[in-house]
């Protein structure tokens, strides 16, 4: 997310995710009612479902790089590290308007939030290249001696806003010009040799695998790394083990901006590509967008749940700790030139502008420092801004009416409506969200229950269970018994269901159809069984 994603205003892989998802679901309900390039030599495709624990302990380990590789595990596995720049000084202008006592400041709060190692981005042009400017070098000293006095280790990021890949000996000289000083640095986290590389571009894969081996000798044991991203992370991946085979990184590092649900799926398929490697989730999050008021606390919310359920499918997959993008949102009008002022660019951050804290702080800081992650999404339709439950989606429901009601519900107020859904043949208007836990294995048992009533209420209305693979394909649906007609109080739903095989997320839908009246849930739970 360091240069291009501002550049291009890189929310597209959920964007795009979400309308595939959205897609697919309409497909369904109308049916039943209701990276190439030069670089990667032989990039493999890989198919939406991989067998990861066989892959991960396969018998085709680097010797040349194992105890690095071994090495780097260890050192990442108690990692729990943010991305930062200043808010008022982002992307390059963090040395030249340099402010060390704002960045001292900083990092006392990131470490107040459970946080232990800091992500900082080195840019070529503004260090001095290819010989790196004493001045700024002091700079980076002084801020890696700061975030040593908060107990936090240093993530280095080279070679940022630079490509001039055939410039080998510049890149060697500047290399060794920011790294010797901190070889073997116990304060060095890791280094990445640069950010989000594209392995289809031949001439930068080229670089990488010349640069690679001379960062290492620079860093020493220090672990290094290369990352990638993209709409097909996946893939991406692949391209890049293909491209640096003969010499691989110590572990890989991916930025992951897809559909929350699919991440554990994603994260297992990826370790199934680099391993023996490790693999590492450098970059993760969800920008709120400009706005104020219900627009932007509903925008919040969803950051948060973004970034739990991301989280979780990160340890659940047995990987540290995502490192969110980014530790505040940035300030358009300190925006450098070249990079986007977009405002659905810069509004990543765990705290806004004004240095107060979104909800998605107080997630993390659980998560580093306990209770742990927490899981909840919105089950009680408790939470709500402007008639539109938080972390829920209307999906279908432009001819109807789906709101949320604050005061009504069964033991405490909360509740969501379906109304006026008969317009429409084969639509079936709903409230969707995925869960933060899903499950990991084929033939997991699931089960979703809610308690729902109707007012006046025709058609047919339910809970339901509906499956994707991790590229979004449709894989089936299970559905409650439907609401009986009429006005009722309320009363339970429940529906079981099986994960198929190659399932990624269970997305879960409280619908209703045909009904010129009324269908309310609320208390929905979804339990994962062992």
């Amino acid at each position: 997310m360091v240069t291009r994603r501002f550049a291009k205003g890189r929310r597209w892989p959920v964007l795009l995710l979400v309308v595939a998802l959205l897609t697919a679901l309409a497909v369904h309900f109308a049916d039943s009612d209701g990276t190439g390039g030069g670089a990667a030599r032989h990039a493999t495709a890989v198919p939406a479902c991989t067998p990861w624990q066989a892959a991960a302990t396969g018998p085709d380990a680097d010797p040349r790089s194992s105890a690095r590789q071994f090495a780097a595990r260890s050192r990442l596995a108690g990692l729990k590290l943010l991305s930062y720049y200043p808010a008022q000084a982002p992307w390059s202008r963090m040395w030249q308007d340099w402010h060390p006592g704002r960045i001292d400041s900083d990092f006392a709060r990131i470490n107040g939030l459970g946080a232990n190692a800091v992500r900082l981005m080195v840019h070529a042009e503004t260090f001095g290249y290819p010989t790196p400017d004493p001045a700024r070098l002091a700079e980076l000293r002084q801020a890696i001696e700061l975030a040593a006095r908060h107990s936090l280790a240093v993530q280095l990021t080279l070679f940022d806003w630079w490509d001039d890949y055939p410039d080998l000996v510049g890149s060697d000289r500047w290399a060794h010009g920011v790294l010797d000083p901190y070889r073997d640095d116990p304060r060095i986290a890791f280094v990445e040799l640069k950010n989000e590389v594209d392995p289809g571009d031949r001439a930068a894969a080229d670089w990488v695998r010349h640069e690679l081996p001379v960062v290492r000798q620079a860093a020493g044991r220090i672990p290094v790394t290369v990352s990638v991203t993209g709409s097909d992370p996946v893939a991406r991946l692949a391209a890049l083990r293909d491209a640096l085979a003969d010499d691989p990184p110590d572990f890989y590092d991916l930025h992951y901006y897809g559909e929350a649900g699919y991440a554990r799926a994603v994260f297992e398929a990826a370790e199934a590509v680099v391993a023996p490697a490790p693999l590492y989730i450098g970059e993760t999050g969800t920008a709120t967008g400009p706005g104020d008021g219900a627009a932007q606390a509903q925008a919040e919310a969803a950051q948060d749940l973004y970034l739990r359920t991301v989280e979780w499918a990160a340890r659940s997959a047995g990987l540290p700790a995502a490192a969110p993008w980014i530790f505040q949102d940035i300030s358009p009008g300190d925006v450098p030139q070249g990079a986007s002022r977009a405002p659905e660019d810069l509004d990543f951050g765990l705290l806004r502008a004004d240095g107060s804290e979104k909800p998605a702080a107080a997630s993390l800081r659980a998560q580093f420092t306990g209770p742990g992650i927490g899981t909840d999404f919105n089950g009680d339709l408790s939470g709500g801004q402007d008639g539109t439950p938080d972390d829920w989606t209307p999906h279908d429901a432009s001819a109807a009416q789906a709101f949320w009601d604050s005061q009504d519900g069964h033991r405490t107020p909360g509740s969501a409506v379906l109304s006026g859904t008969s317009g429409g043949a084969g639509r079936s208007p709903s409230f969707m969200v995925e869960p933060v836990e899903q499950p990991t294995a084929a033939g997991q048992r699931v089960r979703l229950t809610a308690w729902a009533r109707g007012v006046h209420a025709t058609g047919r209305s339910t809970i339901a269970i509906t499956w994707f693979d991790r590229n979004g394909s449709y894989l089936g649906e299970d559905e409650s018994p439907p609401l009986p007609a009429g006005s009722s109080s309320w009363r339970p739903l429940s529906v079981d269901s099986t994960a198929p095989a190659c399932a990624a997320a269970a997305v879960l839908a409280l619908k209703s159809r045909g009904n010129t009246g009324q269908a309310r849930f609320t208390e929905v739970a979804f339990t994962v069984h062992p």
